[in-house]
């Protein structure tokens, strides 16, 4: 079975693999470990956040089951030297902090998020950190930290399909109404979502989710984007 693993897509992602975040981004806790001196072994601690009342059966299945996978030969779990081959050949997932080269995954689910840190070239200490997230309780901070929603609809440019953006996510999904004569723009507003946001949430999907038109602040109200200076911000 293949792990799916994927760069981290918002700059505000990079804070979610260590300890020190509020209760609102929906941390449930982190498990800690090492290898050992001779980089097979494998020693773990669990430690509970804040929102450790989410770790419920659903949780512990899904965590184990992605730990186990995470195990298996070839992927960065099984050993000190499968992890450095891992993240050789990553080297988008690798982070700016850290003492030593650290490579950081996020691995999406249904219900949850994951961000699991790694550390290869560290002997005598600890080698990896996996931090868990309620999905929607983070989505749904770091959006508004944007001002942006969890998700909006729109119009695929080349065809017209109606479709679903969801924030941080590339691309989009297919979306068809049931039952109804309402196009897109009625339907963001009725969910609250202004055209400056649809037409944000729309760049980050084809372009990814740091660029500045992310931003709704660079919109006008019909969703039409406001010419922006050489530093990337709006003109006033």
């Amino acid at each position: 079975m293949i792990l799916c693993t994927e760069a981290i897509k918002l700059k505000e992602e990079e804070k979610l693999f260590y300890s020190e975040t509020e209760k609102e981004l929906g941390c449930i806790g982190h498990l800690r470990g090492d290898f050992g001196k001779d980089g097979k072994e494998f020693w773990t601690t669990w430690f509970p956040h804040e929102n450790h009342e989410k770790n419920d059966e659903l949780f512990k299945t899904v965590f184990d089951n992605i730990i186990n996978l995470c195990r298996e030969k070839g992927n960065p779990l099984y050993n000190r030297g499968d992890m450095r081959a891992y993240c050789r050949e990553h080297p988008e997932c690798r982070l700016e902090t850290g003492y030593s080269p650290t490579w950081g995954f996020r691995i999406p689910t249904k219900d949850y998020m994951l961000y699991l840190k790694c550390c290869p070239d560290v002997v005598g200490d600890y080698n990896f950190y996996c931090y868990a997230y309620d999905k929607q309780m983070l989505m749904k901070k770091l959006a508004e930290e944007r001002g942006l929603p969890l998700y909006c609809y729109g119009y695929l440019p080349t065809t017209g399909e109606e479709i679903r953006i969801d924030f941080a996510t590339n691309g989009y999904t297919p979306y068809r109404k049931l039952k109804s004569d309402k196009d897109v723009k009625e339907i963001n507003r009725e969910i609250g979502v202004t055209p400056a946001q649809a037409e944000a949430m729309k760049m980050g999907s084809m372009f990814g989710w740091n660029v500045p038109g992310v931003d709704p602040k660079n919109y006008d109200e019909n969703g039409k984007l406001l010419p922006l200076n050489k530093s990337g911000k709006e003109e006033r």
